[in-house]
């Protein structure tokens, strides 16, 4: 088990790594220039290899769950990568979304964590998405 949580969060980096450089570019410019391997600076300036926020949330959840589900200290990881850019590839965050942002403002201010989204319609980004692969590792074995 334990590789294929490894493998799975290689994986997630690889991917995203991949990804930043390339962020929102459309598709007509990628078919012209496809990803082939990894590059630098790009969309947000960064070195060959960055992780984006998708990685470091998936990491802080995934180093929460090793000590056992918990709501408080995956916020607190949150909280951390914001702040102190905890499980970065350079202790700096340099792209967050606004519904995370404000999410994570909103544990930063102790509120309930389960309270801490959005409840508009314009609050359902699929960030959570990008970021919930260590979960499937969690719950597998819930009945």
């Amino acid at each position: 088990m334990k590789s294929k949580i490894h493998s799975a969060l290689f994986g997630v980096a690889i991917g995203d790594a991949l990804g930043v450089p390339v962020e929102f570019k459309d598709r007509d410019e990628l078919q012209r220039n496809p990803v082939t391997g990894m590059r630098e600076y790009g969309s947000h300036g960064q070195p060959a290899g960055t992780w984006s926020d998708d990685s470091s949330l998936t990491f802080c959840l995934a180093d929460s769950l090793c000590n056992g589900y918990d709501i408080n200290e995956i916020a607190r990881n949150f909280v951390l990568w914001a702040k102190n850019g905890f499980w970065t590839p350079r202790g700096q965050v340099f792209d967050i979304g606004m519904t995370t942002y404000h999410a994570i403002e909103n544990i930063a201010k102790e509120i309930e964590p389960t309270l801490c989204g959005g409840f508009d319609k314009e609050d359902n980004g699929n960030g959570s998405l990008m970021r919930i692969l260590p979960m499937v590792f969690e719950l597998q074995n819930e009945n």
